[in-house]
């Protein structure tokens, strides 16, 4: 069965013997699978190539960053009057607190359901073929 065959009428499947019907429901079966794998392939590609996009400016932020944020600190800290080490504590504090809460927006901002189109239309496939085989 190729991509451009159409779809038996009612009256062909009517006509049609029993194992020539389980035939054809097979190579649909078969068709249907392929062009769902095809759509997954094509959804997985799209997601990784963000993925990895993203994963490379999150790797150079995260070289980067913790140079800068030593240094800027380190100019605050430098720049207040003495004892040095209770502003050193407070801040470091503020900018830990400040990193969890990043982090938490970050966990936030992830993927819950990865292929979520794919999953979708085999769930609607899945639903379909059940209602045509009633």
């Amino acid at each position: 069965m190729e991509l451009g065959e159409q779809r038996l009428d009612e009256a062909q499947l009517r006509n049609m013997s029993t194992v020539e019907l389980v035939r054809h429901a097979i190579l649909e079966m078969k068709l249907l699978v392929r062009a769902e794998a095809l759509h997954a392939r094509t959804e997985l590609k799209e997601e990784l190539r963000e993925a990895r996009t993203a994963g490379i400016l999150f790797g150079g932020a995260l070289f980067l960053a913790p140079a800068g944020l030593a240094v800027a600190l380190m100019a605050i800290v430098l720049a207040l009057p003495e004892p040095r080490w209770i502003p050193a504590l407070v801040l470091g504090a503020v900018v830990l607190g400040l990193a969890a809460l990043l982090a938490f927006f970050a966990m936030r901002k992830m993927p819950k359901r990865p292929l979520a189109r794919t999953r979708d239309r085999l769930k609607l496939d899945w639903m379909l073929t059940r209602e045509e085989l009633q």
